[in-house]
């Protein structure tokens, strides 16, 4: 289980993963656990800020939230 903060929707139906294989991020839609431990979580609040503000720069992203991973597995009920 992910411990710290992720980026995802407004809507709390995707979050921002980077996958491996690729050079991009993508919005990948939230089913269960094993979706969510793909996202792109970090520990500290200002390092989260810090990444998203860098990929609105380069417009890799449109508005995102800044989410605790907890808060959002009770949210889905995960």
């Amino acid at each position: 289980m992910q411990v710290g903060y992720v980026l995802c929707t407004p809507d709390r139906t995707k979050i921002l993963c980077v996958p491996k294989e690729s050079k991009k991020v993508e919005l990948k839609e939230i089913e269960n656990e094993k979706s969510l431990s793909k996202a792109l979580c970090l520990n500290d609040l200002t390092s989260i800020k810090d990444i998203y503000e860098r990929f609105k720069e380069l417009k890799l992203v449109d508005e995102l939230d800044i989410v605790n991973v907890a808060e959002l597995q009770n949210h889905l009920n995960l």
